[in-house]
């Protein structure tokens, strides 16, 4: 009897490394992400450490700031509360609050700077360890430490004991220690600790502080939740509540002030299902060629049978080769990490992917592929010596109907998580630019130049000088009416209705709310020079309605309270926030003659934009007196843009998924068909022989694979809208799910694997029937 042996081809092999390499790749690079947001706040001691925070204006949120005199409040309020502390801090500082002295002993402005406004109760808080200097040398206001790796950041040449540091341009402060450097995904800054000394704590009405405190060993929280939840002030701050340090990563109804900071607990399940997805899809596909080949070494795996191998040796010999394949594929998702991190595909995520930054995930990795191994390699392993070698050796042998079914289930699965990607992705994608590119802000931004620096100063002198550039149509004094935050909060007590209500406040010249053509509803805009006199929102108004037009509210610069100012109009909400936010209260206090650092031109539309930038920079610099590295130019549209940054490298994280995942799919159906077109290689051949024409065969085949996606495709629809319904609810304005979506979604999934599965029928069809017919 001859015995045909029929290798496996190449390309079977190299199809089955690069979906492996890419799986791990995105299984290693998503866990990265995963493992910085589940391990945020997770320092030693920090389980006792919980935040305080306070009832905000919006219904079912909670704000993390409070005023300062709460703060002691806290502190007193159970025996279980060890400390407590204020902690301010601020990341990549982008405006340049801190300037360190040169070696000329001139001070510089920093910019992208970590530093933190505290006091000497911090230190125990957050366990830091002070590797230079006494606990003592950080007492009062003046005094300052700075971290290991900021050291030797700003004091590469010199010991930064005893440098003095210039912060918000009038307050000096002497660094007195170093500490030890925290991990990244830490609220413990590495940079710079300001003490803030006596400030605020007889205020009781600037809602600028976070309160942190930490328990004693084996304190009962339910006790000393209770005891803060007693602790008011006036009608100002009460029905206070505590949230462990990490857990508060993760709280989703804090409000923020519009800020991005936070953790998104369904985002990390999210990109943990799709590493785990990958490697199963992977996982499949190994399987499916496996299983595919099994027809053609059937006769080899029996013959060796026959002289004597033991089946534990040939399951032995399969899994050795599965280790090869999976080792390699995971080296190449090490590397991915090495390569991409740096890139713009690494900018997708928050935390930096280089492997040495990622040992723990590493590791993790390593466990998934000793498992994968395990699963993947056995499945065929103890199929293919399932069988009894007389049974193989006497005739042909295919795969049963039982497998078959298997494998047009895993196509299936396939298919339908490739759908979810597609779907999702651009979903993803059609509210990120909505949000970016949506004209109807409420305001006029259109050719709107920003020009912003560190240095506070009435710069209406700077303002006239603006307007006399060619091409500049108009010029404004101000911060820009959309922000990523409501820095500037405080509270209002309605007495007709009782409640106490935070709303955002912001300083405004007189000209501002018709530079950025604010729409009024009700009263009038301010005369030039006016003072005194305040605009309010739609939103505010609804809070407070006892305070209409007319109405004073107190008048605040800075955390100064000024007196009072009236009320003499009602603006059209716009967004203050990105869409992320609903509506929320904002006052405008009205004044020409405060300082400013922001300053706004709106350029005409044939303007020569490089001569007025290099004119306006110019100027700016030179009556502000600051340095042209420290000038920040940009259009306003772009800044709104920089507002979506997380939402921006979502989606460009799921899309880069979604293809990702329809490649490894696209070799799992070249596997399938490759297994149908060898395994009914006689069936293929009989027809060719009776007269079925390529074009025929070629139907047949495609009629199969178009019919498991039509049937996937309706599975994975409902499946992506419950999924992409969850994730719009996160917004306060989203769109609604375009129906065109889900018809692009089909038709691109529908035409590619057509032209595969073309591709594979095309040489079936082409095959020569009498080879195969002499092989059966």
């Amino acid at each position: 009897m001859k015995v045909f042996k029929i290798k496996t081809p190449w390309y079977t092999a190299i199809m089955n490394l690069i979906g492996l390499g890419i799986a791990f790749s995105i299984f290693l690079i998503l866990m990265s992400q995963v493992w910085w947001d589940f391990r945020y706040d997770r320092f030693d001691g920090g389980k006792d450490v919980y935040v305080v925070e306070s009832p905000s204006s919006q219904e079912g949120l909670y704000g993390l700031y409070v005023v300062r005199p709460v703060i002691q409040m806290v502190a007193d309020s159970s025996p279980e509360i060890a400390v407590a502390c204020d902690y301010i801090f601020k990341k990549n500082d982008p405006i340049g609050i801190l300037q360190i002295k040169n070696k000329e002993g001139q001070f510089e402005t920093v910019f992208g700077s970590n530093y933190a406004e505290t006091e000497t109760s911090a230190l125990d808080v957050f366990n830091v360890i002070l590797t230079r200097g006494r606990r003592e040398d950080f007492a009062k206001e003046g005094d300052a430490l700075i971290s290991e790796s900021a050291a030797k950041c700003y004091y590469p040449d010199r010991d930064p004991i005893g440098e003095t540091i210039l912060f918000e341009l009038d307050r000096e402060y002497r660094i007195n220690g170093i500490y030890e450097d925290r991990n990244e995904n830490e609220s413990m800054v590495n940079g710079f600790l300001i003490h803030e000394g006596e400030r605020d704590k007889s205020l009781p009405n600037r809602n600028a502080h976070t309160c942190y405190i930490k328990l004693r060993p084996d304190a009962n929280v339910e006790a000393v939740r209770e005891a803060v939840g007693k602790v008011q002030l006036g009608e100002i701050e009460k029905d206070l509540r505590i949230t462990q340090i990490h857990d508060s990563w993760f709280e989703k109804h804090i409000d923020r002030w519009g800020t991005k900071d936070g953790g998104n607990k369904l985002l990390c399940i999210l990109l943990t299902a799709i590493a785990i997805l990958f490697l199963g899809i992977a996982g499949f596909n190994y399987i499916n060629f496996a299983m595919a080949s099994i027809p053609f070494r059937i006769m080899d795996i029996n013959t060796r049978k026959v002289f004597g191998a033991s089946r534990s040796s040939l399951v032995l010999n399969q899994l050795f080769h599965a280790t090869i394949m999976v080792g390699g594929a995971f080296l190449i998702g090490i590397l991915a990490m090495r390569t991409i991190s740096g890139t713009a595909v690494g900018s997708f995520l928050s935390w930096s992917m280089t492997p040495e930054r990622n040992i723990p995930v590493i590791c993790i990795g390593a466990m998934a592929a000793i498992i994968f191994v395990a699963i993947v390699g056995l499945v065929p392993a103890l199929y293919s010596t399932s069988f009894q070698p007389a049974l193989v050796l006497k005739g042909p042998f295919a795969l049963s109907m039982k497998g078959g079914g298997l494998r047009t289930f895993t196509i299936a699965l396939q298919y339908i998580l490739s759908f979810i990607f597609i779907l999702c992705a651009i979903t993803l994608q059609c509210q990120t630019s909505y949000m970016v590119n949506n004209q109807e802000l409420g305001f006029n931004y259109d050719r709107v130049l920003k020009m912003d620096s560190n240095v506070f100063g009435n710069i209406e002198s700077v303002a006239l000088k603006l307007r006399d550039i060619p091409g500049v149509e108009d010029v404004t004094k101000g911060e820009a009416p959309m922000q990523e935050d409501l820095s500037s909060m405080t509270e209002i007590h309605d007495k007709a209705s009782g409640n106490v209500v935070q709303y955002s406040w912001r300083a405004i010249p007189t000209e501002y709310a018709k530079f950025f053509d604010l729409q009024l509803v009700d009263g009038r805009l301010p005369f030039p020079g006016e003072e005194h006199v305040a605009l309010v929102n739609e939103s505010f108004l609804e809070a407070v309605p006892s305070f209409g037009i007319g109405k004073e509210i107190p008048h605040f610069i800075g955390s100064y309270l000024l007196g009072n100012a009236t009320i003499i109009g009602i603006l059209k909400d716009f967004h203050a926030l990105s869409f992320e936010n609903a509506y929320s209260p904002l006052v405008f206090f009205i004044g020409d003659k405060w300082n400013y650092s922001s300053i706004m031109m709106r350029l005409e539309p044939n303007a020569d934009v490089k001569d007025i930038i290099a004119k306006a920079r110019s100027i700016y610099g030179e009556m502000m007196h600051v340095e042209d590295e420290g000038i920040e130019t940009s259009f306003l549209n772009e800044d709104i843009k920089k507002l979506y940054e997380r939402e921006i490298r979502l989606t460009r994280l799921i899309r880069l998924s979604s293809l990702l995942s329809f490649i490894i799919v696209l070799i799992g159906i070249l596997g399938v068909i490759w297994l149908d077109t060898r395994s009914t290689r006689k069936e293929i051949a009989i027809r060719k022989v009776n007269g079925a024409t390529r074009e025929e065969i070629m139907r047949q085949i495609g009629k199969k694979y178009l019919l498991i996606a039509a049937v996937s495709f309706v599975i994975a629809a409902p499946v992506a809208i419950a999924i992409c319904q969850r994730w719009l609810q996160h917004f306060a304005f989203r769109i609604k799910l375009p129906v065109w979506t889900f018809i692009l979604a089909l038709v691109v999934v529908l035409w590619i694997s057509l032209v595969t599965v073309w591709i594979q029928a095309w040489q079936a069809a082409n095959a020569n029937p009498v080879e195969s017919l002499k092989n059966e």
